[in-house]
């Protein structure tokens, strides 16, 4: 398993958690993982990640979603 920078969208959800999330079935303690995570984003807009790049990477994972779907 690779290291993940920090200020990636992908710190907070791996690809098997993001497909529980999108399916209603995220486990607790990544959905706890998640709100710290959009918690500080919130608290401190400045050191969170883009904008753009959390959509771009949503829009890549859900083109993946669909492909293994298909």
């Amino acid at each position: 398993m690779s290291l993940m920078d920090p200020s990636s969208p992908d710190t907070a959800l791996n690809d098997q958690e993001f497909d529980a999330l999108a399916a209603g079935r995220l486990p607790p303690e990544a959905l706890d993982r998640l709100r710290v995570q959009v918690q500080a984003a919130l608290d401190n807009p400045d050191d969170s990640i883009s904008h753009d790049e959390v959509w771009t990477r949503l829009e890549q994972r859900m083109k993946r979603a669909v492909a293994r779907a298909a």
